[in-house]
């Protein structure tokens, strides 16, 4: 473990100098070879590395294990053994030892609320909590500190009183003619629609009590601006709730390295302004209430919602990121990673969801109906996939289920490109039967609005933009001219891609950890290195 020292600590462990950050602004060490996320996806496909506890866990039972050696934690109702992913934790193993014997929920949804636990520690379970959360210790304390922002941590500060503060080299100055505000940095370049959040929320301030105790409240309106900038770190800029920007509606202008929100109106007393800003980098994740507009089923188990972004949000998602989504069961809360489809609709997103009938999310989201509310966070992602998909003359799609769901921005940005040149995409879409595809049967769509049934519907037979459906079924034919049949493989691969194009290539994954593992395999085989493979973890 070429990551870690060792000293006087009750775990015996301090982390060594990281690496680099998660693209949500955690901490990342340097892990062995061989403990990469496709070391541990080989390790657990399929198997089981936990000793399972028949009738659950209780607290007393829990806090025994918390060593190196023996290291169970609590998520969402769930005990794991997580002893055997120590060494995979891209956190480092003292970060994840914080919640050894303990239950690392509230860490989870500090820094992974995102990511599918469920999948990537399937092979880990234990079994239920039975015993009472109350009684369990709290996490232990960050490991690493040198910056008190980089762990997602809000500051402790509120706002500052100091205009000649900088804020991490962010200029945040007054319009002259006091109709906006601007935020400027020298290490933002080629920032575009893409990379800024705006949110303009209406707050109740209270006010007074008056002599029957009843509390007298005031409108108020908080500005939220987020810099998502491509690898950099995340920034925002949230203002101190203020009756001036009620009811204002704004323009956005976004420069080079400059952002600038215009008002319909002039603001008072130049209340809008740095000494009432709080800056954090690398912030926690902020959620946005959305309501439910539209809502269809596109085949036997998987809805697609469209939802409503609110009023006075302007709020955009590159290409390839995701968002993560509250999901409320009963009293819990839980979070589930979702990648959003764009819509024409700037004021509207939607979202593919694939429902489990034994599942401990999805039957929640089937529940939701038209007017209900659904909590989506910020844009999760660092990497700019426009130009990573742009910058190859093939691209190469391999998604299995509802894998399909990052790739369909990718497909609709790469047509842009692909109708007027001569670049190629192939986009292949891994399902079991036909009653599982996403793109409709080729005598009928589902729906018409339905971005991948009109793509499929238009390049069927274009050999610059090759859509194929792949079914693993046995009762399904070999090749049909709309079916292909069998699993991902380098024959499969073969019968479809050209193996005598010179061209430059590169190609995404998205899928189980059965199908991550072929199809990275398959696409070596046709000289794809891992530097032209992107893979979508969930």
């Amino acid at each position: 473990m070429n990551n870690l020292s060792v000293n006087g600590s009750s775990n015996g462990l301090f982390a060594k100098p990281t690496i680099g950050r998660s693209e949500y602004g955690r901490v990342k060490v340097a892990l062995a070879p061989g403990k990469g996320f496709m070391d541990w996806l080989r390790l657990t496909t399929n198997k089981h590395l936990a000793k399972r506890v028949s009738g659950g866990v209780d607290h007393v039972e829990l806090m025994k294990h918390n060593t190196k050696d023996d290291c169970w934690v609590h998520l969402f109702g769930i005990v794991y053994d997580v002893t055997k992913y120590l060494d995979f934790h891209p956190g480092g193993i003292p970060e994840l030892l914080r919640g050894a014997g303990r239950d690392a929920t509230p860490l989870f949804n500090q820094y992974h609320a995102w990511v599918n636990y469920e999948s990537m520690l399937k092979a880990c379970v234990v079994g239920p909590f039975i015993g009472d959360l109350t009684k369990l210790p709290s996490p232990l304390p960050p490991t690493t500190s040198d910056d008190k922002n980089k762990l997602g941590v809000p500051s402790s500060a509120l706002f500052s009183t100091d205009p000649s503060e900088n804020g991490y080299g962010a200029r945040v100055e007054t319009l002259s003619d006091n109709s906006g505000i601007s935020f400027e940095h020298d290490d933002w370049t080629e920032l575009t629609e893409h990379n800024v959040i705006v949110s303009l929320v209406p707050v109740f301030v209270k006010t007074s009590i008056n002599t029957r105790g009843e509390e007298n409240t005031e409108e108020h309106a908080r500005l939220r601006v987020l810099i998502h900038h491509f690898w950099k770190p995340a920034m925002e800029f949230e203002f101190e709730p203020t009756p001036a920007l009620c009811h204002v509606e704004y323009t956005l202008k976004i420069m080079k390295n400059r952002v600038e929100i215009r008002f319909s109106r002039e603001i008072s007393g130049g209340k809008i302004d740095r000494s009432k800003c709080k800056i954090q980098r690398r912030p926690g994740v902020t959620y946005h209430t959305t309501e439910i507009i539209d809502r269809y089923r596109l085949n036997h188990d998987t809805l697609i919602f469209s939802l409503q972004l609110p009023e006075h949000t302007t709020y955009r998602i590159p290409i390839g990121h995701h968002v993560s989504i509250k999901i409320r069961k009963g009293n819990s809360v839980l979070y589930r990673p979702y990648t959003p489809i764009s819509n024409p609709d700037p004021q509207k997103i939607d979202f593919m969801i694939k429902i489990y009938s034994n599942g401990i999310c999805t039957p929640s989201l089937e529940n939701l109906k038209i007017g209900g509310e659904l909590e989506i966070s910020d844009p999760i992602g660092e990497r700019n996939f426009a130009e990573w998909t742009e910058n190859a003359q093939e691209l190469i799609l391999l998604a299995a289920g509802s894998g399909i769901t990052p790739m369909i921005d990718i497909m609709e940005k790469r047509i842009q490109k692909t109708e007027n040149s001569n670049s190629k995409v192939y986009f292949l879409m891994f399902n079991k039967t036909e009653n599982d595809l996403q793109t409709g049967k080729p005598e009928e769509n589902p729906k018409s609005t339905w971005k991948m049934a009109d793509f499929y519907s238009k390049y069927r037979g274009d050999e610059r933009i090759v859509m194929k459906n792949v079914l693993s079924a046995s009762e399904c034919p070999v090749e049909t001219g709309e079916y292909f049949n069998g699993r991902v493989s380098t024959d499969l691969l073969n019968s479809i891609i050209s193996t005598s194009s010179t061209a430059s290539r590169r190609a995404f994954i998205c899928g189980p950890d059965g199908f991550i593992l072929a199809a990275k395999t398959a696409l070596e085989s046709l000289n794809l290195h891992s530097d032209q493979i992107h893979i979508f973890q969930g």
